[in-house]
């Protein structure tokens, strides 16, 4: 036990103040639809189990809220918000919880050239979790490691400005698109008494390519982040690295089922941080690399009635530290397999629940890992 605090907690805190407000990137945005409301409850829960056969529990539970608005012709709004609470259950040391409201997000999209051009702008409303005690900053740490999918991994940070560029244009078949985004940070107090902290602003270029033919379909998107440095009390003190994703979907619909696969690379840059007075690019990632296979299959069972059935899997790379390093943290790795199902109350209110079984690895199998997650929520279209 004593050897996984050490290498969960050698994380950054700063990692955990950094949080993706991200964005489609590709101009398809849902005008025309009806205004729409959605809640669900998440429930999320990993024994960790080291070597020495010593068990940890972490657990989540999550209430995400979000609505669409349309607002007028080619202007619509989408709200989103949430509030979640975190247990450690931590038999070689203290037990430790963290919980409260997120912060809440407003973005106004408008649309031109025949939905081809896309423009948005939000705002991120510091509403959220903030300056953490020090009896929190353990479990704050363990939700920002890679081989823990957590729902939520930041309880909030200051006010943000987000900015979006979109556009696509079809040809036959086929669909292109590209985009660019830039979101301004502000500074907060991540810890009672602390300094303020200011994460990088975030720089995002994203492309895509699909193509949709007969009951087939698929999909290839790029995106590229990059940040820029942060600040403590005005010093640099850490830049994250640039991370680069592509995502693949194929897609098959038949009248009464629909399928899809796909895989995700996401490839992490070498952060900076500071050691000894300057900003230094770290000799290696503080998190490897990951890589996700996914698929999904859904049956229409009556016209009110649908079931569907997922797997998925995740690996993460070894940081590429050497193994007696103290910021070495091995390769990881899980298997997902879930089913659930939706099914139309009203004409306006539907309900959905699914549950996924998780199990794998963690640091070259010195962690095992076993764990759930419990999805039930609503839709309104109104």
């Amino acid at each position: 036990m004593n050897e996984m605090k050490r290498v969960i907690k050698t994380s950054l805190t700063a990692v955990i103040l950094l949080v993706l407000i991200s964005t489609s990137a590709s101009a398809q945005i849902i005008f025309g639809q009806p205004p729409s409301a959605r809640a669900e409850v998440i429930y999320q829960s990993w024994k960790i189990t080291d070597s020495a056969g010593v068990e940890s529990t972490l657990s989540q539970w999550v209430v995400p809220v979000s609505a669409y608005v349309p607002l007028a012709d080619n202007w619509e709004m989408m709200l989103s918000s949430s509030t979640a609470g975190t247990s450690l259950d931590d038999p070689g040391g203290p037990n430790n919880s963290l919980s409260g409201l997120n912060d809440t997000r407003i973005v106004v999209y408008r649309s031109l050239m025949d939905d081809r051009l896309m423009l948005g702008a939000g705002l991120n409303l510091p509403t959220g979790r903030k300056a953490l005690d020090e009896d929190e900053i353990g479990v704050a740490n363990l939700l920002t490691e890679s081989f823990l999918n957590m729902p939520i991994r930041n309880y909030g940070e200051g006010f943000g400005v987000n900015l979006e560029l979109g556009y696509a244009e079809k040809f036959d078949i086929y669909t292109l698109g590209a985009g660019a985004g830039y979101t301004y940070k502000g500074s907060y107090e991540p810890l009672n008494g602390a300094d303020d902290y200011k994460p990088g602003d975030q720089f995002r270029l994203g492309a895509f390519g699909a193509v949709e033919r007969g009951a087939v379909n698929a999909r290839l998107s790029m995106r590229l982040n990059m940040y820029a440095t942060d600040q403590l009390d005005g010093e640099d003190v850490f830049k994250d690295g640039s991370m680069f994703e592509i995502n693949f979907r194929l897609g098959y619909v038949l009248e009464k089922s629909v399928s899809h696969a796909g895989i995700r690379y996401l490839m992490r840059g070498k952060h900076d941080r500071l050691i000894l007075g300057d900003l230094q690019t770290e000799p290696e990632k503080t998190h490897g690399n990951e890589l996700l296979f996914y698929g999904r299959s859904a049956f229409r069972m009556t016209g009110v009635l649908t079931l569907f059935a997922l797997v998925e899997y995740t690996n993460v790379a070894s940081n590429g530290y050497e193994e007696d390093h103290e910021r070495f943290f091995g390769s990881s790795n899980y298997f997902g397999i879930g089913a659930g199902g939706s099914a139309l109350l009203t004409d306006i209110f539907s309900t959905y629940g699914e549950f996924k079984y998780l199990t794998g690895a963690a640091n070259d199998d010195l962690l095992d890992l076993n764990g759930y997650e419990i999805a039930v929520g609503v839709r309104a279209v109104f």
